[in-house]
């Protein structure tokens, strides 16, 4: 079988096969990718050495063109190459072909691809794998990006979090004490969203005539507890916001992010409960969508005097 049966051509901006293409990159499952020394010699000191030195490399049977024979698959050398190209950005299949995107790069010393592939990976597999890419900030040692990810992974449950068996992407590349930080960080998260609801002396005065604690119906709406109240100091609040606080606490202690506040079906069970007041029925979807507002702020700023790990 000759050469040219044996292996294929990579798709443009690789596919160039004019004289001006002084060199092809054989990828491990016979992709030929046409490239440009200078190009490789300014993105990695590798590549430019190899090119100083006296090179032991095959030739193509239909051209004068050098050919290296690389160790990287066809899909990591495209999305390698495309990092070094000006006006050419890749996407990565998988967190997996991107963590060996990376390992490339690191191992050809291309300082400049890795850092924007660093970028495109956040940008690509934050909102469906932060997770993952806790583990491969850990692993390449990227502070400020493991402390993104780790806050992002304040929307998944505690429990799911830190049960055995619950392996993640990367899992396998991480140490035992940059996981155990993670699950220190989500706890401490989850304590100071829960104690947001146990006083709500944070609130302001605007939130003097909340039904919540300004009913006067009686026992059709029966407060049971106190709680601390802006300025106002302790008044009883209604069965039904008490019930929400707390459900609401519990909900923030697995999962300490503010979305979860706003994807509570605690919050529309407390609503339906106080319709049935006669006196909170009026005003309980105006107080109850200011006071969520509120309570949202405060979680958020608690959680961001949390530091996260990196």
């Amino acid at each position: 079988m000759s050469d040219t049966e044996q292996n294929s051509t990579a798709k443009a901006p690789f596919d160039n096969q004019a004289v001006d293409c002084d060199i092809i990159l054989r990828s491990s499952d016979g992709v030929n990718f046409h490239v440009f020394k200078l190009i490789l010699s300014l993105v990695s000191p590798v590549f430019q050495g190899m090119f100083m030195l006296p090179q032991d490399i095959s030739q193509s049977d239909v051209s004068s063109v050098p050919i290296v024979p690389m160790a990287e698959s066809s899909t990591i050398l495209e999305s390698l190459l495309l990092l070094c190209y000006p006006a050419a950005t890749p996407t990565f299949n998988s967190l997996e072909d991107a963590k060996a995107v990376l390992d490339a790069a690191r191992k050809y010393v291309m300082i400049t691809a890795l850092s924007r592939a660093k970028d495109l990976v956040f940008g690509q597999f934050m909102p469906v794998d932060p997770l993952g890419l806790y583990a491969l900030s850990c692993m390449f040692g990227w502070q400020q990006h493991a402390r993104m990810a780790a806050t992002q992974t304040l929307g998944i449950n505690l429990k799911d979090l830190g049960r055995p068996g619950s392996e993640f992407a990367g899992m396998r590349d991480i140490s035992a004490f940059d996981y155990h930080k993670l699950l220190v960080y989500h706890y401490d998260c989850g304590v100071v969203a829960q104690a947001v609801g146990d006083s709500l002396s944070w609130l302001g005065s605007s939130s003097n005539d909340m039904c919540m604690w300004r009913c006067g119906s009686g026992r059709a709406c029966a407060s049971v507890r106190s709680l601390h109240i802006a300025k106002l100091g302790r008044l009883l609040i209604t069965p039904w916001f008490d019930e929400y606080i707390v459900s609401s606490g519990k909900e923030l202690y697995a999962r300490p992010c503010e979305s979860i506040l706003l994807e509570s079906a605690s919050y529309n069970r407390a609503i339906n409960k106080a319709l049935a007041c006669s006196y909170c029925r009026s005003t309980v979807v105006e107080s109850m969508d200011k006071f969520r507002t509120l309570y949202v702020a405060q979680v958020r700023k608690v959680i961001a005097n949390v530091s996260p790990p990196g």
